[in-house]
Order: structure tokens, then C-alpha cells, then sequence
């Protein structure tokens, strides 16, 4: 019986791990991708880029970990950062 509290103790703290780590890479993309939409909006994009701005160009420092791929674009009158991270996740930030 012990042993089994002890494989169940272990799962659950791996399984909250993950969780934790995933939301720290989450939060650490949004941020990002947040400070990338403000400082386009400061610089006044227009909505005739087509092909939109790479955000480490935008806040003058590189992305976080897991992101992969940032581009800010303008969507349906709004800005937008596209973030791309590692396992193919994909996040739309937008103020």
C-alpha cells in the first residue's frame, strides 16, 4: 500500500510540474507578444503591410524560449502578434 501512495504521490507532482511549466512558457509568450503588439502600435503600423513585422525587430531583444516564430500583423482593423512555439503550438495575442 505504500509503495502505491508513493507512485501516486510521484505522478501527481510530474504531472503538476508540466502543468506549471506550460503555463510559464505560456505567460513568457504572451508577455512577449504583448510588448511586440505595443511597440508596433507606437510605431504606427499600417494596415497595408502585408507581410507584417517580426517582433525581436519590434522590442530589441530575442524571443523567449519556446517561442519560435513571432510576426505582429494587422487583422480585421487590430493588431495582432502570431506567436509560433516549439511542438507546433500557435498563439494570437492582441490587446
Amino acid at each position: 500500500m505504500r509503495t502505491f501512495l508513493w507512485i501516486l504521490v510521484a505522478f501527481l507532482a510530474l504531472v503538476g510540474s508540466l502543468v506549471a511549466s506550460f503555463a510559464w512558457q505560456g505567460r513568457a509568450a504572451r508577455e512577449y507578444g504583448l510588448g511586440a503588439v505595443r511597440a508596433a502600435q507606437q510605431r504606427g503600423l499600417s494596415p497595408t503591410t502585408p507581410a507584417g513585422l517580426n517582433c525581436a525587430g519590434l522590442v530589441n531583444r530575442p524571443p523567449p524560449g519556446p517561442v519560435e516564430r513571432c510576426v505582429v500583423r494587422v487583422e480585421n482593423d487590430r493588431l495582432a502578434a502570431i506567436l509560433t512555439l516549439e511542438g507546433g503550438r500557435v498563439f494570437r495575442v492582441s490587446p
